[in-house]
């Protein structure tokens, strides 16, 4: 354990034997304690998670006459500081969740209190009764169909919790089942036994019922006396749910790859490329406000025909010396698919020193690789000298806490590949056919999801498994009405353009005067002697069509290289830039990373000026050339420090944030978290900063900072700080919105109190959901026909989640397959917005990302959070300079 590691451990025993003191809520001690504020004296100018940290651990000291309200904590596993709150947090209970001894169990009547595991205590059982309903008013209405299938539950059934204990005691796991499978008959095949707690979908007359068995190993007769202990709410039992399906999924079988579901029998072979897809789906219960339902979607699965050892063959005829770097680099991470036993496994390394010749332990005795597969599957190993795959999984083992890891070995020869190749996902060709099966349209996601359900109930032991538990599976999507908000108007410099239906506004874009156009008068112009005509014909048709734009491009410093090498690149940022310098554009003659990384890691950290990376290829399209060149001119005005369009959005004193994070796929390497800001009322002028971090929790560690920064650039540039905080948090899931909530928004704080003492602005703090199930469809009641919904369709209603202030904003336009909508948590608004303006406020953000003449999917903030994220963490790997933090270089 490292020294940090060990003082937090330290720090934890400390805390929990300091006294409790008062709180006032936000994670600081009472006014009557101003010198330490309450805490221990070596976490004095602790913030963050440490602050957090200490808080959790003192309301879990001991209470008087009472045991701690946190489990021990002698094995609780610390990595990162995050991760380590986040398994705080999951351990705390309340007093009325502790445990009793089996004694007071068998003692205890049918008014005792409920108790759960581990799982069960992390569900929210504080969760109101009622629905957050928070709908808005503002557009026209639409009628719109879902791909929501209503779960109806039949009177009287329910999930209802009942404990077990044995007379005499049993410890043996395998015997308690056995005994309480003999008495399925008295209360009902639909019941699930844990070990510890017993669920049945019908409530037992009696609050403590006895039943007996025999020991399925001594024969004696054991008493079992099951006492009722309460009913599970549906916020805290759809996980059960969910795993029902995923039963249902074995009946139908189905195949099962990460989260989806998909039928081999179905696959679509394309042969040229040795590829398979194979159809299926996503599905998802949960409880929303218009009750229990099934989030049903089509999903598809691309597989190679092509194995592991086809791969590695291939890999060292290219390159024998560095085979085994080179099989590292690709294979790591990957996916592969087992088809004798159709499942798939993540390959964590390979084991170049065993072959499928080696030994290892099974059913007692020693036997290779060879032999296992000819005896378990009849499958002949051809190659016994390739090397093993490893795969490492965590599995729940019996009387332990902690998951136990468990080592799988597996021979390449019969392990397919899945996914995609870096070269496959380049060529249009292959993506092109691969999109003709994957890119499903509006009417044939809604027949495959009619079959589906109908299959569902047409399958007698799938069918009865719902009916057992009490379920009824709607075959028909649910109907709704939403709203689609009014077209929006996009404001240039010489006048005012409508978005339009299809809320696009390229023609209305290379017509119209930037509006803030700023005069690129000293910049560089760089290429090789072989692109020397492209050179040249750029350079005119910049001059040529700058003018509409309002851009006066005088002409550059020529830098002409002797041949494509990424130091001279580099050379040529060192020794030609001048303080003066606006804008280097490099004209390259193809696409390499390693050129691109160098370009950007010597312009964003060490000669820091804006740069524009053109490829001849791109030049060389005669038939858009005019089109191309006014897209890179709109870019070098942005990079440059101007704004191109805006739009009406009526909010004094505020200020708009967009947060994303990078992570890296390779294990160990640091992840980037980006912060951009609006610095004035118009919203088209940002401050853009990225930090990076060790861990890879959605979890930004330099958030603090970055606010800090951001508001003192707001405070120069208005002269005084914003009165109200919009932020848009991209990339996190329903499992961290508490984790957002508890400790990036208490960053946030810290950063207003270190700007200023008494600073104390209204918060507004929304989460954006991008990888969602949820699809709806424009609805035809004429012809009954369904389509897209149009770009500002907006739904708040019934398919929402039951507690959560939530919408769904339909915000682009797809030309090919169904369009997906974006979800917006509302995890905290002190500006006590209506949800018309946030709603409004989502849709028009989205028309501010300066790379597209139109709406995008998501705000536009959060879309330069995402590249700038992904630039520093791809490519530049350092901090950024700050002179670059107020121009959106990264474009």
């Amino acid at each position: 354990m490292s020294s940090r590691q060990d003082q937090l451990k330290s720090l934890i025993e400390k805390s929990r034997n300091q006294p409790p003191e008062s709180d006032d809520g936000y994670g600081t001690a009472s006014k009557s304690d101003s010198s330490t504020h309450g805490f221990p004296s070596q976490l004095m100018a602790a913030r963050g998670r440490a602050r957090l940290i200490t808080q959790l651990m003192k309301s879990s000291a001991p209470q008087p006459g009472g045991d701690s309200l946190l489990e021990d904590t002698s094995n609780l596993s610390i990595g990162s500081r995050g991760r380590f709150v986040q398994n705080l947090m999951s351990m705390k209970k309340s007093p009325s969740e502790v445990p009793k001894p089996s004694s007071e169990v068998a003692a205890s009547t049918s008014k005792a209190p409920p108790i759960a595991t581990t799982a069960e205590r992390s569900q929210d059982a504080s969760l109101p009764t009622e629905p957050v309903i928070r709908t808005g008013e503002s557009g026209t209405p639409i009628t719109l169909t879902t791909n929501f299938m209503k779960l109806k539950r039949k009177e009287g059934f329910g999930l209802f919790l009942y404990t077990v204990d044995f007379e005499p005691t049993v410890d043996s796991k395998s015997a308690r089942y056995n005994c309480v499978k003999q008495n399925a008959k008295d209360f009902g095949e639909s019941h699930t036994y844990s070990g510890d707690l017993l669920m049945l979908s019908r409530k037992l007359k009696a609050p403590v019922t006895t039943y007996t068995a025999r020991h399925p190993h001594e024969g004696t007769v054991v008493r079992l006396e099951v006492t009722f202990r309460g009913e599970k709410r549906l916020s805290e039992s759809t996980w059960f749910y969910n795993n029902l399906f995923k039963r249902l999924m074995g009946i139908l079988q189905l195949t099962t790859i990460a989260r989806g579901n998909f039928d081999p029998s179905m696959a679509r072979i394309i042969p040229h490329q040795r590829l398979e897809v194979w159809p299926g789906f996503v599905t998802a219960v949960n409880e929303f406000e218009g009750g229990l339902m099934l989030n049903l979607d089509v999903s598809h699965r691309v597989l190679m025909q092509t194995t592991v050892y086809d791969q590695l063959k291939l890999m060292a005829n290219a390159d024998r010396g560095r085979f085994q770097d080179n099989a590292r680099k690709v294979l790591l991470g990957a996916v592969v698919l087992t088809r004798y036993n159709h499942k798939t496994y993540r390959i964590d390394e390979i084991l170049f020193d065993e072959s499928p010749s080696s030994q290892f332990t099974c059913q007692g005795r020693d036997m290779s690789y060879v032999e296992y597969y000819r005896q378990q599957y009849g499958i002949e190993i051809h190659d016994h000298n390739q090397p093993l795959l490893l795969h490492r999984q965590e599995r729940n083992e019996s009387g332990s806490r902690k998951r136990q890891e468990m080592i799988i070995c597996l021979v390449p020869e019969i392990c397919y590949m899945t996914g995609l190749t870096d070269d496959m996902r380049n060529d249009f060709k292959v993506m092109r056919e691969i999109a003709t099966y994957t890119r499903v349209q509006p009417h044939q996601r809604l027949d495959s999801m009619r079959r589906f359900c109908a299959n569902i109930n047409a399958n007698a032991d799938a069918r009865k498994l719902l009916s057992d538990w009490g379920l009824e599976l709607v075959d028909e999507s649910t109907k709704l009405v939403g709203r689609t908000l009014d077209h929006e108007k996009i404001q240039f410099d010489g006048g005012v353009v409508s978005a339009g239906v299809q809320a696009d506004f390229s023609r209305g874009a290379m017509e119209q005067r930037m509006l803030e156009p700023v005069d690129i008068l000293d910049w560089v112009l760089v290429y090789t002697q072989k692109d020397a005509r492209y050179g040249k014909m750029f350079l005119e048709n910049m001059q040529r069509y700058c003018r509409p734009t309002g851009v006066e491009i005088g002409m550059p410093q020529i830098v002409v290289l002797p041949e494509d090498r990424a130091p001279l690149y580099a050379n040529v940022l060192r020794k030609q830039i001048t303080p003066q310098t606006q804008i280097v554009v490099f004209i390259c003659p193809s696409m390499r990373e390693d050129r691109y990384s160098t370009i950007k890691r010597v312009a964003c950290s060490e000669i820091p000026v804006p740069t524009q990376v053109v490829l001849t290829r791109t030049l060389s399209n005669e038939a858009r050339n005019r089109a191309i060149v006014h897209k890179i001119i709109l870019q070098m005005n942005c990079k440059v420090g101007g704004s191109l369009w805006g739009v009406k959005i009526p909010l004094q004193g505020t200020m708009i944030c967009g947060i994303d994070t990078y992570h890296e796929t390779k294990k160990g390497n640091d992840s980037v978290a980006a912060l951009v800001a609006s610095l004035d009322s118009t919203f088209t002028h940002w401050y853009s900063r990225a930090t990076k971090q060790r861990t890879k929790e959605e979890m930004s560690n330099g958030l603090c900072a970055s606010l800090l920064l951001a508001l003192r650039a707001y405070e120069t540039r208005n002269g005084e700080l914003p009165g109200r905080i919009i932020i848009f948090r991209d990339g996190v899931g329903d499992d961290f919105l508490a984790v957002c909530e508890q400790y990036e928004i208490m960053q946030m704080q810290g950063a207003f109190a270190m700007v200023n003492s008494g600073y104390r602005p209204r918060l507004t703090y929304i989460v954006m959901q991008k990888r969602i199930l949820t699809r709806f469809f424009a609805l035809n009641q004429a012809d009954k026909t369904v389509s897209n919904p149009p770009p500002g369709t907006i739904l708040d209603h019934t398919v929402t989640r039951r507690h959560l202030y939530d919408y769904f904003l339909v915000s682009q336009t797809v030309r090919q397959g169904t369009v997906t909508p974006t979800h917006f948590v509302v995890v905290r608004d002190e500006c006590d917005f209506r949800p018309d303006i946030l709603q409004r406020l989502s849709y028009k953000l989205c028309f501010l990302y300066y790379n597209w003449p139109g709406s995008i999917r998501v705000p536009a903030c959060c879309q330069y959070a995402h590249k700038l994220a992904y630039l520093v963490g791809q490519s530049v790997k350092r901090e950024v300079d700050e002179s670059l933090c107020d121009k959106l270089f990264y474009l």
